[in-house]
């Protein structure tokens, strides 16, 4: 059992953490020490781990709702993907955006279940060419829907997708509490054993939880094809219809950092959408009349450090 499967809320911290030695930042599940001073993961790293600080160890729910890998033609995926030149495999991923306030559209969209508008905005691994049978994607980020209580409108959430008879539920962490406005930080990296390390942050709160997970099958493919940035609708589990898409307005992904290497201990270089960055947009079907829209857009962002990020943007289908 992990460190930080126990069931516990919080852990003391060490007092300095941007000096801290690599045996205490692995302990708290902070992703490796960037070894210059230099570039977006430092700036990113450096973020992560100053104050406000507070490790909590994750509490863990099952949702009605799953995920799904994207098919040739996006209905479900809107953000941005890039892979790693041959033979190297992406080791890490990680990014940060704001939680977005969210709307029912002004139209109900076709074919999808119910009229429940929802959005998830996340960072992972893999999962591009999903009609593999033996791709999985490693996923984690934030849950929002403009519908019921306050505590379910908004929360943080983590999954392993792979092909199953029956679809896995993603996992809600349920102390982790944020609200729109509130800038996340997440990401995760592999081992060399085939697991997981799983983080989240919100750097408004200073609340941060890590967590190692295994691999969810035995005959996965091996992690690190590529490294996406995405807005997605998830899928229900029991019609395997998709929910439609939540109006969230737009969400600009930043630290949109994959680190490409030969394997999980060797040292590599740093990706960005500057390289090789494909940008994906989602599409609806609408009635009166019967159209298909592109309800969700991507686009490359330059922000004023030179960085590339990727800005999601939410078209009403009116």
């Amino acid at each position: 059992m992990s460190e930080f499967d126990r069931n516990e809320t919080s852990r003391a911290v060490h007092p300095n953490l941007l000096e801290a030695p690599q045996e205490v930042l692995d302990l708290y599940g902070i992703p490796p020490k960037p070894d210059g001073p230099q570039g977006q993961f430092h700036e990113f790293w450096k973020k992560l781990v100053s104050p406000p600080f507070e490790l909590r160890t994750p509490q863990f729910s099952m949702l009605d709702i799953t995920v799904q890998t994207q098919p040739p033609s996006s209905l479900n995926w809107s953000g941005a993907v890039v892979s790693p030149p041959w033979p190297k495999r992406i080791t890490l991923a990680v990014a940060g955006w704001i939680a977005p306030e969210v709307s029912h559209p002004s139209t109900p969209a076709l074919f999808t279940e119910a009229d429940a508008p929802k959005t998830l905005v996340w960072v992972g691994l893999d999962g591009r060419n999903g009609r593999l049978p033996k791709v999985s994607l490693p996923q984690i980020g934030t849950y929002h829907t403009p519908d019921g209580s306050p505590e379910n409108q908004h929360w943080a959430w983590w999954s392993w997708w792979h092909h199953s008879p029956v679809p896995k539920p993603v996992s809600r962490i349920t102390n982790f509490p944020f609200r729109p406005g509130d800038e996340i930080m997440a990401g995760l990296w592999t081992t060399i054993s085939g697991d997981v390390w799983f983080f989240i942050k919100n750097q408004s709160n200073g609340v941060y939880i890590p967590f190692v997970k295994p691999q969810p099958a035995p005959d996965i493919e091996p992690l690190g094809s590529c490294a996406e940035w995405v807005v997605e609708r998830p899928t229900e589990p029991a019609t395997g219809k998709l929910y439609p898409l939540a109006g969230y307005g737009s969400v600009d992904f930043r630290y949109c950092l994959a680190l490409a290497a030969d394997s999980p201990v060797r040292p590599g270089h740093w990706m960005t959408l500057a390289d090789n960055g494909r940008m994906l947009r989602m599409r609806e079907a609408f009635a009166d009349p019967y159209r298909t829209v592109y309800v969700s857009r991507a686009e490359r962002r330059r922000d004023e450090d030179g960085s590339v990020g990727v800005r999601c943007t939410f078209h009403d289908p009116t």
